[in-house]
């Protein structure tokens, strides 16, 4: 089926900006895309385009863009990437795909060995049964942290690396596709070189490294920063001196990915804008972090790692007064999105680009998928000024209705 999107204003990589135009799609991939401005005859070939085309997808002055890629997430609907199940799998990617997810690394959380590797198994199994699956593979948020900051993860959890547990999470290569850390832990510099050398990204994260341990974990492999700032060491003073943490480090290290979730609850605004003016867009990845809680009702509890949580005032929590934080978030990859235009001042096209192009090059997809570009897959999102979603397009096929 030939099927043609006009009257898009199409978000395309940063430095072409947004353009006025159409796309064709046919077998799943960008046949064709076109913008305005090229042609002085563009409603006669648009015309001509549509004559040859199964189905015609106006988007009446809508952005379209390709589809977010999530490279941090947990749950939605209750359900819970622990649960191991092919039909928790769905419920969790099925919800986001409708808030304009296409492609999502599900995440763990600190657990046994046995735990996590009853989650490796079932993703394994689950991206052999559908070759066009929305689960790009399995983030490992633990079990090696600080317990100073442990944050929404069970402390009794938490412990070092060991070679017994390495060689069994490492059967499980190829469905591991990055593991959160934290670099000063005893251990944790030989498990990153490991990791590396099996191709799996490693992200520093949960961590009171200093400055020196922090560059340590840079050197031995580490490439990314989980949710910067949130659960991380920061500038302190210890013996009368001042000294910067992790956050600083990842932020003035160059080829250090940092990820933010811009819900409106984890950072401020000028952190956010501070990301983006440190490293660019290019290096900055929106993620949701969203758990269990995502899609769930004012008051609901849900459970994450056997913490018990609820969504209050629009977010995610656990634990009750001076002992309450954050439990990951309960919002989508679009929210991101607005966050970093509404609050960091991002221009859309940049914002946009943090949430697919730079997910899909730390995945080693950006070939195939990641941005509007004839020859790759036709994952796409159609979405209002005022951040309505309008429509949703997993290998040009429609997940939901066009318009809601």
């Amino acid at each position: 089926m030939r099927k043609l999107f006009k009257n898009a204003r199409l978000i395309l990589p940063p430095g072409r900006g947004i353009r006025e135009g159409f796309i064709i799609v046919q077998g799943g991939v960008i046949e064709m895309l076109e913008c305005l401005e090229d042609y002085p005859d563009f409603s006669g070939m648009l015309e001509g385009e549509a004559m040859r085309c199964d189905e015609i997808v106006d988007c009446e002055d809508d952005y379209l863009s390709p589809g977010l890629i999530d490279l941090h997430c947990h749950g939605a609907l209750g359900r819970d990437t622990m649960e191991s199940t092919p039909s928790a799998f769905d419920a969790i990617l099925n919800y986001h795909a409708t808030r304009g997810t296409t492609l999502a690394v599900l995440t763990t959380v600190a657990a046994t060995l046995g735990e996590i590797e009853k989650v490796l198994n079932a993703a394994e199994e689950y991206q052999k049964s559908d070759d066009k699956t929305r689960l790009a593979g399995i983030h490992l948020e633990g079990p090696y942290f600080s317990p100073r900051h442990k944050g929404a993860h069970r402390r009794e959890m938490l412990r070092h690396p060991t070679a017994g547990e390495s060689h069994g999470l490492l059967k499980h290569q190829a469905v591991i596709k990055r593991m959160t850390l934290a670099p000063e832990l005893p251990g944790a510099l030989e498990l990153t070189r490991e990791l590396v050398r099996h191709g799996i990204t490693v992200s520093a994260g949960h961590s009171d490294a200093n400055a020196e341990e922090s560059r340590s974990g840079f050197e031995a492999g580490i490439t990314q920063a989980t949710h910067l700032y949130n659960c991380m060491s920061s500038l302190k003073k210890a013996d009368g001196k001042r000294s910067t943490g992790l956050a600083e480090s990842a932020l003035t290290t160059p080829g250090v990915l940092c990820e933010v979730i811009a819900d409106g609850f984890h950072l401020p605004p000028a952190l956010l804008r501070l990301a983006w003016l440190a490293k660019g867009w290019e290096e900055v990845a929106i993620v949701s972090d969203a758990t269990a809680g995502a899609g769930l009702a004012e008051g609901a509890v849900f459970e994450l790692g056997g913490l018990v949580c609820r969504i209050e005032k629009g977010a995610a929590w656990m634990g009750e007064g001076d002992e309450s934080r954050l439990a990951g978030s309960s919002g989508g990859m679009i929210d991101g999105v607005k966050g970093m235009v509404e609050q960091a001042r991002v221009p859309v096209v940049e914002a946009v680009a943090m949430a697919s192009i730079v997910p899909a090059r730390a995945l080693g997809y950006l070939k195939n998928i990641g941005s509007l570009e004839s020859g790759k897959r036709a994952d796409l999102l159609r979405f209002s000024q005022d951040w309505q979603i309008r429509g949703v397009w997993s290998h040009g096929v429609s997940i939901g209705p066009v318009c809601f």
